[in-house]
């Protein structure tokens, strides 16, 4: 089952893997960034919902108040950051997950960005 996991992301071409790269790094280059590639259509999904939980009209809000809630949410909403983040992470292999383990603050906080900068930059698709 792990081999399938890996097998079924998606392959990041541009991603460069330097020599000296951290850790942490490297498992964002190499686990996190494909998974979330992956995921997009249900974090996208994940979003929309979490939107309608709270009754916002997406498309109605400024720029600057699309950037507070979308910031908001990652900010100062930990159930809906341990969801989303949850997500990615149960697309771990067994392997990738206990390696996660070990570094799970700084990878949590590599993880929130990244999914904070994808939603960010891919906020026309949050409009019905």
């Amino acid at each position: 089952m792990n081999k399938n996991l890996e097998a079924s992301r998606p392959i990041l071409p541009n991603l460069a893997f330097p020599k000296g790269m951290s850790k942490e790094e490297s498992f964002q280059n190499s686990v996190i960034r494909p998974v979330i590639k992956m995921l997009h259509d249900l974090l996208a999904v994940h979003f929309k919902h979490y939107m309608a939980t709270k009754k916002l009209e997406f498309s109605q809000l400024s720029e600057k108040e699309k950037t507070n809630f979308i910031e908001s949410s990652f900010n100062k909403d930990m159930a809906f950051r341990s969801e989303i983040r949850g997500l990615v992470i149960g697309h771990f292999s067994t392997e990738e997950f206990l390696l996660y383990a070990t570094m799970q603050r700084g990878i949590n906080k590599r993880i929130n960005t990244i999914l904070k900068e994808r939603i960010s930059s891919n906020r026309q698709n949050f409009v019905e």
